[in-house]
């Protein structure tokens, strides 16, 4: 997404004014000195940039019950960075005694937290900020400026067929069916008040489901009855059918360092490791992601091992893309075959050779580089044990 220009960042067009918000005097929300007329450098004295960073100071008075959960919000408390930090490092973040750390994982890994203004005034912090309809408040995020400016990389590209020879999702219809149709208010906004650990936390009540919309097809054909009601003695999440490849990178660097290797398109196949998160563990079997993590992702800031990268969490986890297709290469098949066919006698599954083959994924001769960043693939294989399908 290309940079607003500068101008473009902060002009408020004289429309605004006419606008509830509008009728609301400036220094109300952005504080400064409203006394100072002549004097630009007196008027933004204490001026407060973003006010809903602290939505229950600014915007609580009006929006009473959306900054009452803010706190909790996950968008607001980037709770699932820290708790996955946490898991794998052994550091607690919010107990005060790694002020230098906490300090490195907010400059960097805080980044993508949003407050009210970046998804209903400007665009996110993250591509830049900026005034994105002249300082008129949106009811709605924008799904292109707002929802996919942070999550572009995986679910935009996804959701709106940007891979060659990948369709779209199926529930994409441009200026029809947007990520609110889904992702709703609730949900944006704390929920119902409960402190959440990350999006697939199982207490998150407000997130999306496909059995929301469509459990009505639980018996609607052979394949859901064996898959989804589990007559064949597993089941298997809707996106193990109906998800086409997906993006995964391999190792990543803080302090500049970034992705190891580019990422790549795959679809595999796990067992599932969630089986005693309650909104999850009626899957047997998921999709699974790898994620841009390594041993030493966290070097720069003088961790230079994550103690408890095997223990902790796969690093081939739990994806719910966003490219739903209804018939895919694990639904099609030719008349008289089966999906036994096309998936179960497939290369899909998670198994111990393909934690091998990742371990050069991306192999540049040039400068030696490898796909994850590290050398000790066994490291690799055990955090993922509980996701790799044995034969």
């Amino acid at each position: 997404m290309p940079p607003l220009e500068a101008w473009e960042r902060v002009y408020v067009d004289e429309s605004f004014l006419e606008t509830f918000h509008g009728n609301i005097d400036c220094n109300w929300c952005h504080e400064g000195d409203a006394e100072a007329y002549n004097d630009k450098t007196t008027a933004h004295g204490g001026i407060v940039a973003f006010p809903s960073e602290e939505a229950e100071l600014y915007c609580e008075a009006c929006h009473t019950e959306e900054a009452q959960h803010n706190h909790v919000s996950i968008h607001t408390t980037q709770d699932g960075y820290y708790e996955r930090f946490t898991l794998r490092s052994g550091i607690d973040l919010h107990d005060g005694d790694h002020d230098h750390v906490l300090e490195e994982f907010e400059a960097e890994c805080g980044k993508c937290h949003a407050s009210c203004g970046q998804c209903h005034v400007s665009r996110p912090i993250t591509v830049g900020s900026g005034l994105n309809w002249k300082h008129e408040f949106k009811k709605t995020p924008d799904m292109k400026t707002n929802c996919t400016a942070c999550h572009g990389s995986r679910v935009g590209e996804e959701y709106g067929g940007d891979h060659d020879g990948l369709k779209a999702d199926v529930h994409y219809i441009p200026k029809l069916f947007k990520c609110e149709d889904c992702h709703q208010a609730q949900e944006m906004h704390g929920g119902d008040g409960t402190q959440l650990t990350y999006r697939y936390d199982e207490n998150n009540v407000t997130m999306p489901r496909c059995e929301t919309c469509h459990s009505y097809a639980r018996q609607s054909n052979g394949y859901h009855q064996m898959h989804w009601e589990g007559l064949a003695g597993v089941t298997v999440s809707c996106q193990v059918c109906h998800s086409q490849p997906y993006k995964n990178c391999n190792g990543c660097h803080v302090a500049g360092g970034g992705i190891t290797g580019s990422s790549y398109l795959s679809f595999e196949i796990g067992r599932n490791y969630m089986k005693d998160n309650e909104r999850y563990m009626d899957y047997d079997y998921i999709t699974v992601r790898h994620i841009p993590i390594g041993p030493d992702t966290f070097a720069p800031w003088g961790i230079t091992d994550l103690a408890y990268f095997e223990t902790s969490e796969p690093t081939w986890k739990l994806a719910t893309p966003h490219n739903i297709q209804r018939w895919t290469p694990q639904t099609e098949v030719a008349e008289g075959e089966t999906c036994g066919t096309r998936c179960h006698d497939s290369d899909y599954y998670l198994r111990t050779e393909d934690i091998d083959f990742y371990e050069t994924a991306n192999y540049k001769a040039d400068t030696g580089e490898s796909g994850y960043g590290f050398d000790d693939i066994e490291r690799e294989r055990e955090a993922n044990e509980s996701v790799i399908i044995p034969y």
